[in-house]
């Protein structure tokens, strides 16, 4: 089966790499950046199969990052590398820097740039802070930001995924406008669709599965499946995984799963 063409666009591989090295770097402070990219670009590596289960498993495995994967690999995001003014943005969460200077739970720039006013000391701080991180890693503050367009039920807007510090150091230098990849989707749906979905998820909750059938308790085969079932209807590269690589090849055991997913 052919995976769907989206899933090797240039401009995912291009987020997905620049995320990767920007949090290798962390992780692995002597590692090269290039061996970074080089890494992700391998021959002998499946793509797009395991380039994407690599991404994520730096994503969520060391980071925790819940639905990057998903984000960056959906067909109706699309993903561009463009200038956006920083009064324009959101933070995606209250990160720890940020209760040092806000109160309430509007996650606006414009709200920190005028809670900030006030709070000289805690400026000065903050910029030491990350004068120091850039010693360390002189391109910290260089790798581009991840944005993506969220909705809180009334209206549209830009929210961080990946780079609350580099934003909050962008607030502290006043820069006015910067560099993000931003994603958008391409209608009024604003959930994701049609996204690379793990291997290793598909092969965890599967695991439930085999153990549920040599137990003989259906309850738990029923229910797990309806999670399989959910998963897969939003993702066609994810069916592939799951009939080719993930699904045992046991004759009786296959059929059963098979049967209730009506594949």
């Amino acid at each position: 089966m052919d995976y769907p063409k989206h899933l090797s666009e240039k401009i995912r591989e291009e987020v997905a790499v620049s995320y990767l090295k920007h949090e290798l770097k962390k992780i692995f402070p002597s590692i090269d950046k290039k061996e970074i990219k080089n890494l992700m670009k391998c021959k002998t590596l499946s793509m797009p199969r395991d380039f994407w289960n690599g991404f994520h498993g730096i994503a969520m495995g060391f980071k925790l990052n819940i639905g990057l994967i998903y984000a960056v690999t959906a067909e109706n995001i699309e993903w561009k590398k463009i200038k956006v003014s920083v009064n324009d943005l959101y933070f995606g969460t209250k990160i720890k820097e940020l209760e040092k200077i806000i109160d309430d739970d509007n996650l606006s720039v414009k709200n920190v740039l005028k809670n900030l006013e006030k709070k000289d000391k805690v400026k000065k701080e903050l910029l030491e802070k990350y004068e120091k991180i850039k010693k360390e890693n002189p391109e910290w503050n260089k790798d581009l930001i991840i944005v993506k367009e969220k909705s809180d039920g009334e209206k549209k807007f830009l929210g961080v995924y990946d780079g609350h510090n580099r934003l909050l150091e962008a607030i502290l230098e006043n820069k006015k406008n910067i560099e993000v990849y931003v994603g958008k989707f391409k209608n009024q749906d604003l959930m994701p669709k049609n996204y690379w979905l793990p291997t290793s998820l598909l092969m965890d909750n599967l695991y439930f599965v085999y153990e549920a059938i040599k137990n003989k308790d259906e309850k738990l085969f029923k229910k797990q499946m309806a999670v399989i079932k959910n998963m897969l209807k939003n993702s066609e590269s994810g069916k592939i995984e799951f009939l080719e690589r993930v699904l045992t090849s046991k004759k009786e055991i296959r059929e059963k799963i098979l049967k209730v997913l009506n594949f």
